[in-house]
């Protein structure tokens, strides 16, 4: 095992976090894992119907920060090693995957968050990053 390895399986336990589902499951069809299944979903754009109601019931911030975590699991799971984040890129990743949020005082409307393709290690990986002020 090395470090693109365990960023695999980190991304592994992501999806399932995110999904409610087990790493394989009889659901997935044969032969087909997790990470598959979650790729067909992203194809197919239903993954978003397919994630843990009970962590994200009905909030859409929750829904769309859920939404970028999975983003998160997707490059985890890269099929080529080389093309995973390291640990520090993807807790950088995980500290910035937050949607824009109207602060109580001032009525602007957010920006979505658009998440970034490819990680830079001299910019933000996700172009939106709210400070504290917007969970006031």
């Amino acid at each position: 095992m090395d470090q693109k390895s365990d960023i695999y399986s980190y991304g592994v336990v992501l999806m399932e976090l995110i999904t409610g589902r087990r790493a394989v499951e009889a659901e997935f069809g044969e032969g087909q894992d997790i990470v598959g299944w979650v790729r067909d979903k992203i194809r197919s754009n239903t993954v978003e119907e397919h994630l843990d109601a009970h962590v994200g019931g009905r909030c859409a911030h929750v829904r769309e920060e859920m939404l970028l975590v999975l983003r998160i699991a997707v490059l985890c799971t890269a099929r080529a090693p080389r093309d995973r984040p390291s640990m520090r890129d993807v807790i950088t990743m995980l500290g910035e995957a937050k949607p824009r949020r109207k602060s109580g005082s001032s009525g602007v409307k957010p920006e979505p968050a658009v998440p970034a393709v490819a990680v830079d290690k001299d910019r933000p990986v996700f172009s939106t990053t709210p400070d504290d002020s917007d969970y006031a």
